[in-house]
């Protein structure tokens, strides 16, 4: 059993019980969305789903908290639930390694949705529109986060809705594909407002653009969106 105690000090008896009873969906299990489930699970959520269909890459080692050497070539979803397990043996994890797209995004969702609330760490425009529009349709608190690629500067992180966001070229397609879809508000983001629009040349890569990034952002990202759920939990 994991021990809470120095959370039961921070946020009583009552939070703790509270973060026991609910469950947390975190989409996305890369350098954002790996710091942020780990966040969850430390705090002692009693359920979590996880969604990735991706596997560990040497690429990810910069920057992501489930990539290891020892776990190259594995399953994001397998990593994450062997790690999470060793942190809590008593919580229960639902994971996904399915390819979300527009078409399937409901199998994500518990029969059950009292207590859920969620992360939206997607990369794929197309998912992550698709999770945002059907996490609003049933009204399940989540945040949202936006690019963590190409930024330097921890200080310019930011949480506002998403009709605030500025700067951030992956809010700017969220807002406008979302817009389409009737929601112009009530997308709460983590973002930043700086963008260095550091790529590697196309050649480099294939024909394909990465984009820079590092070791702390996508953690202050993750953590961040994290705490936002948490604090919606126990408060």
């Amino acid at each position: 059993m994991m021990d809470q105690s120095r959370t039961e000090i921070l946020i009583g008896a009552e939070g703790v019980e509270k973060l026991r009873r609910s469950t947390v969906m975190i989409i996305g299990l890369g350098g954002v969305g790996g710091h942020a489930a780990e966040a969850i699970v430390r705090a002692g959520a009693g359920h979590i789903i996880i969604a990735d269909y991706d596997i560990v890459a040497p690429s990810n080692l910069n920057r992501q908290i489930l990539s290891l050497s020892s776990v190259i070539g594995r399953k994001k979803t397998d990593v994450a639930a062997e790690r999470f397990r060793e942190i809590n043996p008593e919580i229960k994890i639902s994971a996904h390694s399915e390819q979300l797209t527009p078409d399937n995004i409901n199998i994500i969702f518990p029969e059950a949705e009292d207590r859920l609330y969620a992360i939206d760490a997607i990369d794929e425009i197309d998912a992550k529109i698709a999770l945002i529009i059907e996490l609003k349709k049933r009204g399940i608190p989540f945040v949202s986060s936006m690019g963590a690629g190409s930024r330097l500067n921890p200080s310019l992180v930011k949480v506002d809705d998403i009709s605030r966001t500025e700067h951030c070229p992956l809010a700017r397609v969220i807002r406008k594909k979302l817009r389409l879809a009737g929601i112009e508000k009530g997308v709460r983001c983590v973002y930043s407002t700086e963008n260095l629009n550091r790529f590697a040349e196309p050649e480099a890569e294939g024909g394909r653009r990465k984009q820079g990034s590092i070791s702390f952002m996508p953690g202050i990202f993750g953590l961040t969106a994290a705490g936002m759920i948490i604090n919606d939990i126990i408060n």
